[in-house]
């Protein structure tokens, strides 16, 4: 009776959860379980749940070393929060080939032979690395002061370590030889200062949408200076943000969420929990495709303006003439990179990977004219015919070109297999050029390169050149060339030096359109364009 008295308060557990364990879950999934991995008694263990992947509980008595992650684990360890510093040390092999991406160890004092030796991953698993060691106390790594693989191999990720000071100089005035290997690739800080951040304040959303929530708060004060914070979402570690605007991702629509954050300052040393707000997630109905496409980019602050560029694709029959298009929403590569047609992460989905000194914002995407290019990874050929095919370009800008004969769009493998598409290639004739399949269309005389500019070819003896919905040219001879089997890039035609230094803020690989067809297309991005506030033409 008396234990029970001492541990509960009016029948309330007088536990705190004091241990949060990654990626587990699954298999770790009863206190006997976890008590056999951390070699302690099952009864130290209370408050013991299992939240999706991951697990977490109060462990009582005391202090404790973790061992037993190792190896043979089926299960793959992604992080290790020990927040009231109970954990005395990290055992021999603690974390081998667990695949740790975080380790939370304030009161740690010393790290084992091997513990996180060939941190990958374990076998058949995708493959992690160490991202963050928060090891403050640590005055002692393996046996020597020497590097005996305490670290070997699969941890040399960028990551951040914080390090006790003492381990700059335990070598003989130099750096402890198994943190020295660890800190090659990675960022060591030295824990000089101990002090908590303060907690940030005014909490509220800011916007709302179906499974994003933007988030508005004055700032936490630290004489370290702070790193970032970390959200918590109904009581869960949900992601970090960095600075008051920032956007909590992730959400399901329609759900209430109670939401509070905890500051992080350089030294990785954590405020208390701010105190939280409740929010429910929007209900918007949004075209399914549309909504693919914004959780995918990030673009949650564009839902609306997104669903109503896909709709109108889709009632005015365009959409599934159009193979890849790019809308260039967003301030960085993850918002601008996906196709709109198939957000997903991958080359074969016709995702973008950008190369050069190209910049991203909110009004497109700035080319420099010097390096920068986009591969689509979209090889014409595989998807279209000399018959019917066709580019759309957005630009925004109106720049002197760097070179001559400058191309927005493009690929070539010769002077007949080929595709591009310019709109000023120089500055003294300000040619605009419409090339595919040995057609070519130029116009010139008119110095001016914003607007929405098109190429169309439905024949093999007519190719069309548009700019805002007005036909600039055409050229109708019978040709013999065809669209290349090499991938197209924006910015440039695939590797000729002829870089662009325009905005680019939207374009697109289609069909061949008809005249009906490119006049609704154009109607459709000068909509989207001006609902984003970047229309400059």
């Amino acid at each position: 009776m008396g234990s029970l008295l001492q541990n509960t308060v009016f029948g309330r557990s007088n536990y705190k959860v004091n241990t949060y364990i990654g990626g587990v879950g699954p298999t770790i999934n009863t206190p006997a379980l976890l008590a056999a991995k951390l070699g302690i008694a099952a009864n130290r263990i209370k408050l013991f749940r299992v939240v999706d992947n991951d697990i977490e509980c109060a462990i009582t008595g005391g202090t404790y070393e973790v061992k037993g992650f190792n190896h043979s684990d089926v299960s793959q360890v992604t992080y290790y929060r020990d927040p009231t510093g109970i954990v005395s040390g990290i055992g021999y092999q603690g974390f081998y080939n667990t695949g740790l991406i975080e380790g939370y160890f304030p009161n740690a004092t010393y790290i084992s032979i091997a513990a996180f030796d060939q941190n990958l991953y374990p076998s058949g698993r995708p493959k992690n690395l160490l991202k963050k060691l928060y090891i403050p106390s640590v005055t002692r790594i393996g046996n020597t002061v020497m590097n005996e693989n305490v670290f070997r191999s699969g941890n040399l990720n960028s990551g951040k370590i914080w390090a006790n000071p003492i381990l700059q100089t335990i070598n003989s005035g130099g750096v402890e030889g198994d943190l020295a290997y660890l800190a090659t690739g990675n960022t060591v800080s030295y824990v000089t200062n101990s002090s908590k951040p303060s907690s940030i304040t005014n909490l509220s959303a800011i916007a709302i949408y179906n499974t994003t929530i933007q988030l508005s708060f004055t700032p936490a004060d630290s004489i370290n200076g702070i790193d970032f914070y970390e959200v918590y979402v109904n009581g869960l570690y949900k992601q970090e943000i960095k600075n008051s605007g920032d956007m909590v991702i992730g959400l399901t629509k329609n759900t209430n969420y109670n939401i509070n954050l905890i500051t992080v300052d350089n030294f990785y040393n954590k405020s208390v929990l701010s105190a939280s707000i409740n929010v429910t997630t929007g209900n918007i109905n949004l075209d399914i495709d549309a909504e693919n496409f914004v959780n995918a980019s990030q673009n949650y602050n564009y839902a609306d303006i997104i669903n109503n560029l896909v709709v109108s694709l889709k009632v005015n029959n365009l959409w599934n003439k159009i193979q890849a298009a790019y809308p260039f929403i967003g301030s960085t590569q993850i918002n601008q990179k996906f196709n709109l047609k198939n957000p997903i992460d991958t080359n074969a989905a016709f995702r973008l990977a950008f190369s050069g000194g190209g910049t991203h914002s909110i009004n497109g995407y700035q080319t420099n004219g010097t390096n920068s290019f986009a591969n689509t990874f979209l090889i014409p050929r595989t998807v279209c015919s000399p018959t019917d095919v066709g580019t759309t370009v957005v630009s925004g800008t109106n720049n002197v070109p760097a070179n001559t004969d400058v191309q927005e769009l493009g690929c070539q493998v010769n002077a007949i297999d080929i595709i591009r598409q310019s709109v000023k290639s120089d500055n003294t004739n300000y040619y605009r050029q419409a090339y595919i399949s040995n057609h070519n269309v130029y116009t010139s005389g008119v110095n001016e390169a914003r607007g929405i500019f098109t190429q169309s070819k439905t024949s093999n003896s007519l190719l069309k050149s548009y700019r805002n919905a007005t036909l600039l040219g055409q050229a109708t001879s019978t040709v013999t060339g065809t669209v290349p089997n090499l991938n197209l890039y924006i910015g440039v035609c695939n590797g000729n030096n002829r870089y662009s230094n325009q905005r680019i803020q939207f374009t697109a690989i289609h069909q061949g359109l008809s005249d009906s067809e490119v006049i609704t297309f154009h109607s459709i991005i000068d909509t989207f364009e001006n609902a984003l506030g970047r229309k400059t033409w």
